[in-house]
Protein backbone atom coordinates (compact mmCIF):
# COMPACT_ATOMS: atom_id res chain seq x y z
CA UNK A 1 0.00 0.00 0.00
CA UNK A 2 1.22 3.47 -0.89
CA UNK A 3 2.00 5.68 2.11
CA UNK A 4 3.08 9.22 2.91
CA UNK A 5 4.76 10.18 6.18
CA UNK A 6 4.82 13.32 8.30
CA UNK A 7 6.60 13.82 11.62
CA UNK A 8 3.59 12.42 13.53
CA UNK A 9 1.38 10.69 10.97
CA UNK A 10 1.19 7.88 8.45
CA UNK A 11 -1.09 8.57 5.47
CA UNK A 12 -2.17 5.33 3.77
CA UNK A 13 -3.79 5.37 0.34
CA UNK A 14 -7.28 3.85 0.24
CA UNK A 15 -7.30 0.10 -0.14
CA UNK A 16 -9.97 -2.55 0.60
CA UNK A 17 -7.72 -4.02 3.33
CA UNK A 18 -8.50 -0.93 5.43
CA UNK A 19 -12.25 -1.63 5.48
CA UNK A 20 -12.62 -2.69 9.12
CA UNK A 21 -10.55 0.21 10.46
CA UNK A 22 -12.32 2.75 8.25
CA UNK A 23 -15.73 1.42 9.26
CA UNK A 24 -14.68 1.74 12.90
CA UNK A 25 -13.54 5.35 12.31
CA UNK A 26 -16.85 6.16 10.59
CA UNK A 27 -18.88 4.55 13.38
CA UNK A 28 -16.92 6.23 16.19
CA UNK A 29 -17.32 9.66 14.54
CA UNK A 30 -20.82 9.31 13.14
CA UNK A 31 -22.44 11.75 15.56
CA UNK A 32 -19.52 14.15 15.92
CA UNK A 33 -19.11 14.66 12.16
CA UNK A 34 -22.82 14.55 11.20
CA UNK A 35 -23.10 18.33 10.87
CA UNK A 36 -20.28 18.44 8.26
CA UNK A 37 -21.06 15.33 6.20
CA UNK A 38 -23.70 14.20 3.72
CA UNK A 39 -26.23 11.65 4.91
CA UNK A 40 -24.69 8.20 4.60
CA UNK A 41 -26.31 4.82 3.96
CA UNK A 42 -26.06 2.28 6.78
CA UNK A 43 -23.47 0.30 4.75
CA UNK A 44 -21.04 3.20 5.17
CA UNK A 45 -20.64 2.11 8.80
CA UNK A 46 -19.92 -1.56 8.06
CA UNK A 47 -16.72 -3.29 7.00
CA UNK A 48 -18.54 -4.89 4.04
CA UNK A 49 -19.92 -1.56 2.82
CA UNK A 50 -16.60 0.22 3.26
CA UNK A 51 -14.76 -2.55 1.40
CA UNK A 52 -16.94 -1.79 -1.65
CA UNK A 53 -16.28 1.96 -1.34
CA UNK A 54 -12.55 1.43 -0.84
CA UNK A 55 -12.42 -0.80 -3.94
CA UNK A 56 -13.88 2.06 -5.96
CA UNK A 57 -11.45 4.54 -4.39
CA UNK A 58 -8.56 2.19 -5.20
CA UNK A 59 -9.68 2.04 -8.85
CA UNK A 60 -10.02 5.84 -8.93
CA UNK A 61 -6.48 6.29 -7.63
CA UNK A 62 -5.14 3.88 -10.26
CA UNK A 63 -6.79 6.12 -12.89
CA UNK A 64 -5.41 9.30 -11.19
CA UNK A 65 -8.97 10.57 -10.58
CA UNK A 66 -8.89 10.61 -6.77
CA UNK A 67 -6.41 9.93 -3.99
CA UNK A 68 -7.85 9.37 -0.50
CA UNK A 69 -5.37 8.92 2.33
CA UNK A 70 -6.37 7.49 5.71
CA UNK A 71 -4.46 8.93 8.67
CA UNK A 72 -3.03 7.20 11.69
CA UNK A 73 -0.55 8.29 14.31
CA UNK A 74 2.90 6.76 13.95
CA UNK A 75 3.10 3.60 16.05
CA UNK A 76 -0.70 3.15 16.10
CA UNK A 77 -2.78 1.72 13.26
CA UNK A 78 -6.07 3.26 14.45
CA UNK A 79 -7.49 5.54 11.77
CA UNK A 80 -7.96 9.10 12.99
CA UNK A 81 -8.90 10.92 9.80
CA UNK A 82 -8.74 11.24 6.06
CA UNK A 83 -7.53 13.68 3.42
CA UNK A 84 -8.73 13.36 -0.15
CA UNK A 85 -7.98 15.07 -3.42
CA UNK A 86 -10.69 14.32 -5.97
CA UNK A 87 -12.08 15.44 -9.31
CA UNK A 88 -8.51 15.62 -10.55
CA UNK A 89 -8.14 17.25 -13.95
CA UNK A 90 -4.98 17.31 -16.02
CA UNK A 91 -4.28 19.00 -19.35
CA UNK A 92 -4.48 22.78 -19.25
CA UNK A 93 -6.47 22.80 -15.99
CA UNK A 94 -4.31 20.70 -13.59
CA UNK A 95 -6.60 21.07 -10.60
CA UNK A 96 -8.41 19.10 -7.90
CA UNK A 97 -10.72 19.41 -4.92
CA UNK A 98 -9.49 18.84 -1.38
CA UNK A 99 -11.50 17.49 1.55
CA UNK A 100 -10.54 16.18 4.96
CA UNK A 101 -11.87 15.18 8.35
CA UNK A 102 -10.33 14.33 11.68
CA UNK A 103 -11.65 12.14 14.49
CA UNK A 104 -13.44 14.15 17.16
CA UNK A 105 -10.95 13.05 19.84
CA UNK A 106 -7.96 14.17 17.72
CA UNK A 107 -9.14 17.63 16.71
CA UNK A 108 -7.15 20.63 17.88
CA UNK A 109 -3.77 18.85 17.68
CA UNK A 110 -2.72 20.19 14.28
CA UNK A 111 -3.18 16.83 12.56
CA UNK A 112 -5.41 18.24 9.81
CA UNK A 113 -2.89 20.93 8.95
CA UNK A 114 0.00 18.44 8.99
CA UNK A 115 -1.81 15.88 6.82
CA UNK A 116 -3.24 18.40 4.36
CA UNK A 117 0.22 19.98 3.93
CA UNK A 118 1.65 16.56 3.03
CA UNK A 119 -1.12 15.89 0.50
CA UNK A 120 -0.54 19.34 -1.03
CA UNK A 121 3.09 18.30 -1.54
CA UNK A 122 1.86 15.11 -3.22
CA UNK A 123 -0.43 17.14 -5.51
CA UNK A 124 2.34 19.56 -6.46
CA UNK A 125 5.35 17.24 -6.68
CA UNK A 126 3.90 13.90 -7.81
CA UNK A 127 0.81 14.90 -9.78
CA UNK A 128 2.20 18.25 -10.97
CA UNK A 129 -1.11 20.02 -10.32
CA UNK A 130 -1.49 23.81 -10.45
CA UNK A 131 -4.61 24.52 -8.36
CA UNK A 132 -6.36 23.01 -5.35
CA UNK A 133 -9.86 24.08 -4.30
CA UNK A 134 -11.54 23.38 -1.00
CA UNK A 135 -15.03 24.27 0.22
CA UNK A 136 -15.64 25.09 3.89
CA UNK A 137 -18.87 25.98 5.66
CA UNK A 138 -18.67 29.48 7.20
CA UNK A 139 -19.50 28.04 10.64
CA UNK A 140 -16.60 25.54 10.48
CA UNK A 141 -14.00 27.77 12.15
CA UNK A 142 -11.49 24.94 12.64
CA UNK A 143 -11.35 24.18 8.92
CA UNK A 144 -11.17 27.87 8.05
CA UNK A 145 -8.13 28.06 10.33
CA UNK A 146 -6.51 25.12 8.50
CA UNK A 147 -7.05 26.95 5.20
CA UNK A 148 -5.49 30.11 6.61
CA UNK A 149 -2.46 28.31 8.05
CA UNK A 150 -1.78 26.68 4.68
CA UNK A 151 -2.18 29.96 2.75
CA UNK A 152 -5.36 29.07 0.90
CA UNK A 153 -7.08 32.19 -0.39
CA UNK A 154 -10.83 32.73 -0.01
CA UNK A 155 -12.48 33.27 -3.38
CA UNK A 156 -16.04 33.91 -2.32
CA UNK A 157 -19.20 32.28 -1.07
CA UNK A 158 -20.74 29.46 -3.05
CA UNK A 159 -24.41 29.49 -2.16
CA UNK A 160 -26.02 26.17 -1.31
CA UNK A 161 -23.30 24.29 -3.13
CA UNK A 162 -22.99 21.10 -1.04
CA UNK A 163 -25.60 18.97 0.65
CA UNK A 164 -24.66 18.41 4.28
CA UNK A 165 -26.79 16.17 6.47
CA UNK A 166 -29.78 16.70 4.19
CA UNK A 167 -29.45 20.50 3.93
CA UNK A 168 -27.96 22.51 1.06
CA UNK A 169 -25.25 24.58 2.75
CA UNK A 170 -23.33 27.69 1.72
CA UNK A 171 -19.55 27.19 1.56
CA UNK A 172 -16.57 29.48 1.29
CA UNK A 173 -14.50 28.48 -1.73
CA UNK A 174 -10.75 28.49 -1.02
CA UNK A 175 -7.93 27.94 -3.48
CA UNK A 176 -4.21 27.36 -3.38
CA UNK A 177 -1.99 27.79 -6.43
CA UNK A 178 1.27 26.04 -7.18
CA UNK A 179 3.31 29.03 -8.30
Amino acid sequence: MYRLFTPRLVLTLSHPRLAEKVAQFNTENRTALADTEPRRPKEYYTAYGMRQILKEEDKASQKCQEFRFWLSEKGDDRIIGTVCISNILFGSVKSCYLSYKISADCQGKGYATEAVAEVIGFAWNILQLHRIESYVMPRNKKSIRVMEKLNFMPEGLSRRCLEVNGVWEDHIRFSLLNE
